[in-house]
């Protein structure tokens, strides 16, 4: 039998355990972070909302009970057993699974949100993904201080599974790079905030709204 080579793609498809990636998000406190920015932002955001590559959904961990109900979350990912641990999680939520660089979901959503989704993919097929799906979208992405350039913090040895990620990098996304991208996708900056986690890294959250027609 061949090899499966390790990819990204490969590790989220069904390398990397649920478990295993919310002990790596919990002790370096982006789980916390990245759960204010959503609940953040679907308090902006109204009607249909997509939180995309939801992963198994540990902000429910940090989101107080109401923190979605002004909107309608539509969960996806492109790992069925993260969406099994969400669904455990919030029994009746909605969750689908997609690829978001050759997504089958349709441009019925009011708002849309990828949390470092992007660092782990094609990242402006999903971009044009997010800006054909819904006309408000907010992106987080980690910013790392000067001296450190890999997404995964030199030193830290993530649990089990999150290993892989020691062989196959996930990419720094550039933020002037995603704003441009963005604006020739006909989307327009109106939010930026940052949080500061560990290693003095910082996940910020960029939100755009598409041009007036």
């Amino acid at each position: 039998m061949t090899p499966v080579t390790l990819t990204l793609r490969n590790a989220w498809r069904g390398g990397v355990t649920a478990q295993d990636y919310e002990a790596h998000m919990s002790a370096i406190g982006q789980a916390q972070a990245n759960a204010e920015h959503l609940a953040e932002f679907a308090g902006r955001a109204s009607g249909r909302l997509l939180v995309a590559g939801c992963g198994p959904g540990q902000f429910f961990d940090y989101l107080e009970d109401a923190a979605l109900d002004g909107c309608r979350p539509v969960f996806c990912d492109i790992n069925p057993d993260f969406l099994a641990a969400l669904r455990a999680r919030r029994p009746g939520a909605i969750c689908v699974a997609d690829d978001l660089e050759h997504s089958g979901l349709h441009p019925r959503f009011d708002a849309a949100c990828a949390t470092l989704v992007l660092e782990h993919t094609d990242w402006r097929e999903v971009v044009a993904t997010l800006a054909r799906l819904a006309p408000l979208v907010m992106i987080v992405i980690q910013l790392n201080p000067p001296d450190m350039a890999t997404a995964v913090s030199p030193g830290r040895t993530p649990p089990g599974s999150m290993a892989a990620f020691k062989h196959v990098h996930p990419n720094l996304i550039d933020e002037g790079e995603l704003a441009a991208e963005l604006g020739r996708l006909g989307m327009t900056p109106v939010s930026r905030s940052p949080k500061a986690v560990a290693d003095g890294k910082t996940m910020l959250a960029l939100t755009f709204q598409r041009h007036p027609s």
